[in-house]
Formats: C-alpha cells, sequence, structure tokens
C-alpha cells in the first residue's frame, strides 16, 4: 500500500508538469496547442545498474551506464542490444486506480491480493507526454530492487535538463550524451 501511495504521490506533480495549459475542443481542432517534443527519455535501473537512454525525434540516441559509482557513454551498438524496454513483470497487475479526464490519464497497477506486494505499474498520458513507470522492490537494501521508466513526447529542454540532472553519470558522459544529440 505504501508504494502504491508513492507511486500516486510522484504522478500527480508529473501530470501537472505535462499539462501547459493546453485542450482541445470537441470537434478535435487543437486550441492554443504547443505540440509536446519528440525525445524519449528513458532509466533502466537493475541490480545497482542504472542505464540511461535518450532519443532525439529524428532517431539519434546517446546513453550511458552507472555501476559502482562509475560512468560510461553507451556507443549506438550497446544501445541497440538494449532492445525496448520491457515490462519487468512476466504477468500484468490488475488496475487498482484510475482517473481519466479530458487530456489526462492515469492508471495504477498493481497485486491489492498480496499486501506484501512491492511491484506497481504507473501510466500517465498528458498534453502529448507519456510517463510509464514499472518497479519492483527486490527487498531489504537497493541492489535487487528494479525499475523502468520511459517518457515519451518530452522537449530539446527536458532532454537537456533529464541529462544534465543525472545522478552519478559523469560531467565528460554528460558532455559527449549533449554532444551526440546536438543539444550542447
Amino acid at each position: 500500500m505504501m508504494m502504491r501511495m508513492l507511486f500516486l504521490a510522484l504522478a500527480a506533480p508529473l501530470v501537472l508538469a505535462a499539462c501547459d495549459g493546453s485542450y482541445s475542443s470537441s470537434d478535435g481542432s487543437a486550441a492554443t496547442e504547443e505540440a509536446a517534443g519528440g525525445y524519449t527519455l528513458e532509466v533502466r535501473a537493475v541490480e545497482g545498474v542504472q542505464t540511461l537512454i535518450v532519443t532525439a525525434p529524428d532517431g539519434r540516441t546517446t546513453g550511458s551506464r552507472v555501476a559502482d559509482g562509475a560512468s560510461a557513454l553507451l556507443d549506438g551498438d550497446a544501445i541497440q542490444s538494449l532492445g525496448a524496454m520491457e515490462p519487468l513483470n512476466g504477468e500484468a497487475n490488475p488496475e487498482v486506480f484510475a482517473m481519466r479526464l479530458p487530456g489526462v490519464n492515469i492508471s495504477v497497477a498493481a497485486d491489492e491480493s498480496d499486501p506484501n506486494s512491492e511491484s506497481a505499474t504507473v501510466r500517465i498520458n498528458a498534453g502529448g507526454r507519456s510517463v510509464h513507470v514499472d518497479a519492483e522492490d527486490g527487498g531489504p537494501g537497493e541492489n535487487d530492487d528494479r525499475a523502468n521508466v520511459r517518457i515519451t513526447g518530452a522537449t530539446e529542454e527536458d532532454a537537456r535538463d533529464f541529462i544534465n540532472d543525472a545522478e552519478d553519470v559523469s560531467a565528460e558522459v554528460k558532455t559527449q550524451m549533449l554532444a551526440a544529440l546536438g543539444l550542447n
């Protein structure tokens, strides 16, 4: 239950950040709408290793891997070998919370039948952007925890901030990531 509340608490600011005051009229035409960006931002954390991937609208990608306090730039082949972000759980959990409003969709899936379950999936779609969080607490400590986060519709500024704000990624690797996407 505590994990679910944490996800909901985290979801609220993301929805507010994703909403830029734009809306669509009932006839489908956009009204004062600033299009969401085309960048995709990913974090994959498995057993103490954190992988960050940024994909630009034109298909260029960059990424880094952080393990044991050291960061390294990933080349295109290494990023491609990671493949698509896969669900952590082979079995989908049932939806336990949903909020659907015009322009905003929030969904939380978790195993309510198991009070000790420490996994959940949160999906947020708002303002042309989407956030998908799939997390699983592996037990005591952090080295066995797993999480996948995918944000689509991010702007150029969002992508730049995502790279610059990445914890444990060295300044040199951040500079290389920014340059690979032409964001320096």
